[in-house]
């Protein structure tokens, strides 16, 4: 999700796709030391900044899935979309 300040906020399951692995992989992961700590933690789980996985990637000699997960976004935009000028900004 993109909010107004132009932020990328994602969620296990979005981080699951940009990585290619699964959500319980995820959740393995973010267990580490080295990996990101989360922005926040909401009812639905924790949520961390792109940039912020972006970052501890670069230096971990993986790629990121970014079409992967634009195609998320993307199916979740359309099975939630509330009208023609909902621009999915909060």
């Amino acid at each position: 999700m993109r909010i107004r300040d132009g932020s990328q906020l994602l969620g296990a399951a979005e981080l699951g796709v940009l990585l290619g692995v699964s959500r319980q992989r995820v959740t393995q992961l973010t267990g580490k030391d080295w990996f990101p700590a989360p922005v926040t933690r909401l009812a639905m789980g924790a949520v961390w900044e792109l940039v912020d996985i972006e970052r501890m990637v670069s230096g971990r000699g993986r790629e990121l899935n970014y079409p992967a997960l634009e195609a998320h976004l993307t199916a979740i935009r359309e099975r939630h979309r509330t009208g023609p000028d909902d621009d999915g900004l909060l």
